[in-house]
């Protein structure tokens, strides 16, 4: 059995080197499958240095960071408050008897991301592993059948497509038997390293698989033997990490490269309805509408990705952002887009996981402390300090950067 395994070892690794030997035919045919046509220009200069404006920006540009600070520091701060705001509520909801107390409660906990101890929430949450893992091999046979590797946007060369359609065929294989994780992994996270050698906005725009890989290589070699209907609280957190760091990164990719996401918003116009972005835009000049719903739309995925990394209010945003990338799927762009089943899968493993923990648990645990010793005013002070130290950083240093930033080359 061992002497079977190695060859079988042997052969998809012979497999792999074929793939990756033809890999340059495939990224010299990268398009975006998504029509991205715009049908008006956008106004260039709104997205770089603006004289006499405080920082160099754009005024509405400008306005949309601050909006975009200040909602993230309203979260962050709520998480800190989060428990005394859950117990005032629970007070409230007594005298509506034991059936809405417990559902309170459960929804209390579902939201603040604590352990979630209803049989229908523990049996989705079981669901939702398994078609994380299994997720990327539907994938692999719909890019086979479609002539591409991973996504439409990377078209198979004819010359080439057979050993591409076998290749995938096999790694999905593996995958929907939950044959050989760890291999599947390594193959997964060695294809997106790959990437990076024909561009980082390539390799940026697959980001999300990583977080699919970091599970397979922490599988058990023996994973056709089990069954997985669980994550551990180690690979829950690099799941969260990875993938928050995939929106993150996607997010000022949309800002910097705003005329793709320009031109699939004139496209599919329906994109435009979401309720966040728009908020993030609330105050900006109409004379500049596309150019800020470009950069609240980047916004509002760089805000979902930093609460995920920092483990704040993760099953909220996870079920946020599972909502939207499902409605892209089915209403706006169609099956043609069913990579993005990858951050679904991850996604809806997150918002049903009871091993969920916060990056922000050792400021907290200060916080805390200094609450418990009456001293209200240091308690205030690391929740204030925290909710706009955070917030800053994660939106203005990036935001200005790009300002300087030359797009000639992406047209």
């Amino acid at each position: 059995m061992t002497v079977i395994a190695a060859r079988g070892r042997r052969r998809v690794a012979t497999v792999v080197v074929l793939t990756l030997i033809a890999l340059p035919a495939l990224a010299l045919a990268h398009e975006r499958f998504v029509r991205h046509q715009l049908k008006h220009p956008l106004h260039d200069e709104f997205f770089l240095r603006y004289p006499g404006a405080l920082l160099g920006m754009h005024p509405s540009m400008l306005r949309v960071g601050i909006n975009a600070a200040i909602v993230f520091a309203a979260f962050i701060g709520v998480w800190f408050v989060r428990q005394p705001i859950d117990e005032a509520i629970e007070r409230l909801v007594r005298p509506g008897g034991r059936r809405v107390q417990r559902a309170v409660h459960e929804l209390a906990c579902f939201v603040t991301d604590r352990p979630v101890r209803d049989r229908f929430f523990h049996a989705v949450g079981e669901w939702a592993v398994v078609m994380f893992l299994r997720v990327p091999g539907l994938v692999l046979m719909y890019s086979a059948t479609n002539n591409s590797l991973i996504m439409p946007s990377y078209p198979l060369d004819p010359k080439t497509e057979f050993f591409f359609k076998m290749a995938q065929a096999g790694l999905a294989v593996l995958i929907l038997t939950q044959t050989l994780l760890p291999l599947c992994g390594a193959l997964v996270l060695g294809t997106w390293i790959y990437l990076n050698r024909w561009g980082w906005m390539v390799a940026a725009d697959a980001l999300p698989i990583v977080s699919v890989a970091v599970v397979y290589i922490t599988s058990p070699w023996e994973s056709h033997k089990l069954t997985i209907t669980g994550l551990s609280a180690r690979q829950i957190r690099w799941v969260r990490l990875s993938l928050g760091f995939g929106f993150l990164v996607l997010g000022w990719l949309k800002v910097y490269n705003h005329d793709l996401v320009a031109g699939v918003a004139d496209q599919y116009p329906s994109v435009r309805d979401d309720v966040l972005v728009n908020l993030l835009a609330f105050g900006t000049d109409p004379a500049f509408a596309r150019e800020c719903w470009v950069v609240s739309f980047g916004m509002a995925e760089v805000l979902s990705g930093f609460m995920l990394m920092t483990g704040t209010f993760s099953r909220v945003w996870a079920a946020i952002m599972a909502f939207v990338f499902a409605k892209l799927l089915v209403v706006d762009f169609g099956w043609n887009e069913i990579p993005h089943l990858f951050p679904i899968g991850a996604l809806a493993a997150i918002a049903f996981n009871n091993r969920l923990n916060s990056e922000l648990d050792p400021i907290e645990a200060h916080e805390e402390r200094a609450g418990r010793s009456g001293k209200d005013l240091k308690q205030a002070s690391i929740i204030l300090g925290t909710s706009l130290g955070l917030a800053f950083i994660a939106v203005f240093p990036i935001l200005f950067a790009l300002t300087f930033s030359d797009r000639s080359s992406l047209r």
